[in-house]
């Protein structure tokens, strides 16, 4: 499979911009299906599926790998092209109005994300193990008011930080190509999604613990919190 897969067209850009051909591409990412398979796990007709694979394989996105006969019925399997799209220079003019593309894409890395963490090992989530067998991972869900110009000043840095991420991949690959460091096949997976919205749900008249709590002084970042002592050492009974 390719990395990129060009998006040359505006008839390529309809064809793609569309959340179930999304998610059937990222299935299809991962492993050959057919349009059967594909309909049994998205819990759609066959024939829908099949429209959509043919828009999708006419357009240049999927393409059958193999072909199997079954019960004198030939089975095609599906594969993605590519797992990543570019856009051509061509379609800037038509994407200027264009907002669906990238709603559709993020929805996307979205669910991609969702089906990967179910698939991922329970030694993935071990968040409370002893520290050397804790895997690393993050979940942070938050909102923030700030002018459009400071956060593109901070995405900047962050985008920085994202490619320090690809750079330590490629020094690893580098040392294993050269017998310097073993294979240990340990792969992380992260999703960003981030967007200006006029709404905001998280907000509290009260920042406060619930009484009789505070913050466990620990490695986990606020995450764990202990009852507070009464001056005689015992464990605050909360009000009586």
């Amino acid at each position: 499979m390719k990395r990129y897969v060009v998006v040359e067209t505006l008839d390529q850009l309809k064809a793609v911009s569309d959340s179930l051909r999304l998610q059937i591409i990222t299935m299809l990412v991962k492993e050959e299906y057919t349009g059967k398979q594909l309909a049994t796990l998205l819990s759609l007709s066959p024939s829908k599926v099949h429209y959509h694979l043919k828009e999708l394989e006419s357009h240049g996105f999927v393409a059958v790998v193999r072909t199997e006969e079954k019960n004198g019925i030939v089975q095609k399997f599906y594969r993605a092209v590519a797992y990543d799209f570019k856009v051509s220079d061509d379609l800037l003019p038509s994407l200027r109005e264009d907002s669906i593309l990238l709603q559709e894409t993020m929805i996307n890395h979205l669910r991609s994300g969702i089906n990967r963490l179910y698939n991922a090992p329970d030694e993935s989530f071990m968040l409370f193990s002893d520290q050397e067998d804790r895997p690393p991972a993050i979940a942070v869900s938050s909102e923030l008011r700030a002018p459009q110009k400071e956060i593109f000043a901070w995405l900047t840095k962050y985008k920085a930080l994202l490619e320090e991420l690809s750079e330590m991949e490629d020094r690893y690959l580098e040392r294993i190509a050269a017998g310097e460091a073993e294979d240990t096949v340990e792969n992380f997976f992260m999703v960003t999604v981030g967007f200006m919205t006029n709404e905001r749900y998280y907000v509290a008249e009260d920042d406060s613990l619930p009484d009789n709590y505070e913050h466990q002084p620990s490695e986990f970042n606020k995450i764990v919190v202990k009852k507070k002592k009464e001056e005689n050492g015992d464990e605050h009974s909360g009000d009586k």
